[in-house]
């Protein structure tokens, strides 16, 4: 990707799992709180999507922004909105945690 690309770029999970592994990202969920009990990315923070305000939204101070959700949807939607309120650039993963999960990558469940 060049310096000048701009957008939301989807990403795989396996890809995103290298990214947390050496500090590269900052992956925010962005279900809702009930959801992240259930189970969650261990790295990933919590921003629900009902909540989303662009001047509140954690900032990823120089990582790579990577949004994730369920499935992508919600995920990609908070990406359009944060790309139409001035952030340059943002990684949707690829199938949300379901994404995950069917890469076989670890999760964590329960409070």
């Amino acid at each position: 990707m060049s310096v000048i690309e701009k957008g939301l770029i989807e990403v795989d999970p396996v890809v995103v799992a290298g990214w947390l592994a050496s500090g590269e990202a900052l992956a925010v969920d962005v279900r809702e709180e009930a959801e992240w009990e259930v189970e969650r990315i261990d790295g990933a923070i919590l921003s629900p999507m009902s909540d989303f305000e662009p001047e509140l939204f954690p900032k990823a101070g120089g990582k790579r922004l990577v949004l994730i959700c369920a499935k992508g949807k919600r995920s990609a939607a908070v990406g359009q909105k944060l790309l139409e309120n001035g952030v340059s650039i943002a990684y949707n993963m690829t199938g949300g945690v379901q994404g995950w999960i069917e890469a076989d990558l670890p999760i964590s469940t329960g409070v």
